[in-house]
């Protein structure tokens, strides 16, 4: 009885995983991010808006590495703080605007494919992590609209663990800890982590304004000038639930029969 259950929620869960695969490249290749003029302006100015922010916060850390790099340790941890500065106010404004994304993608016509940052692109390993759990669960969502809110969130966590990491790095090096040398090297991870994050965020705002018509994209321009908090739908919190659930089944399935 048992092992009838577990072969058939196995069969079940097999089925489903392979129904739900399709030729992303090809349907990658077909689509072209084709914006109105309205939403391309919309896009250009958010993304002008990130990029320099963001190039503000790579600086100052590239000017904290070399002073670093003459000796002047002290100094340097300074630059160091200042940099920080900058990406504690960069990463609470992406993550206002993956939330402005979530909400309008609920008004979006069709939303275009995007590819999901391969694991192998992290440089910290619970970012990685988390990257494969999202390659994995993102089989089992069939709506386009569900699928990209959860890229999104997963966006959002991911800058999340990013920011914490270079923040618990920076404490250790301004506090002479002797993880210093590791912790530097932490520091650069963190950021070119925090880049990726960023141009694939805007690969995903892209995608959202081409399927937005041009009420909605000027209801975006609007929003996105003062984006709310971010928070996870109920019903995509739901659907999170419930792949971690068949997630945690198959793995049981798994587990049982080995």
């Amino acid at each position: 009885m048992v092992l009838t259950f577990v072969l058939t929620a196995l069969t079940v869960g097999v089925v489903v995983f392979l129904w739900t695969r399709r030729p992303e490249p090809e349907v990658h290749r077909d689509w072209r991010f084709l914006l109105s003029p309205r939403s391309e302006e919309v896009y250009r100015s958010v993304e002008s808006r990130m990029g320099s922010e963001l190039a503000l916060a790579t600086l100052s850390y590239e000017h904290a590495f070399a002073v670093r790099d003459l000796g002047a340790q002290e100094e340097a941890n300074r630059l160091l703080a200042l940099a920080h500065d900058v990406i504690e106010k960069f990463c609470p404004g992406m993550l206002k605007l993956l939330a402005a994304m979530a909400t309008f993608s609920r008004m979006a016509s069709a939303i275009g494919p995007v590819e999901p940052v391969r694991p192998q692109t992290f440089r910290i390993g619970p970012l990685a992590t988390l990257a494969h759990l999202h390659q994995f669960v993102r089989r089992f969502v069939v709506n386009p609209a569900e699928r990209f809110r959860l890229h999104v969130y997963v966006l959002g966590r991911s800058f999340g663990i990013a920011a914490r990491f270079l923040l618990d790095a920076t404490k250790r090096i301004t506090g002479n800890q002797p993880t210093a040398d590791a912790d530097w090297r932490n520091v650069r991870a963190a950021i070119a982590d925090i880049q990726t994050l960023t141009d694939k965020s805007l690969e995903n705002l892209r995608a959202l304004l081409q399927g937005l018509d041009r009420q909605h994209a000027e209801e975006a321009l609007a929003e996105l000038d003062e984006p709310p908090p971010f928070r996870l739908h109920r019903d995509d919190l739901m659907m999170l639930v419930a792949g971690a659930a068949l997630v945690a089944a198959v793995y049981a399935v798994l587990t049982f029969l080995t």
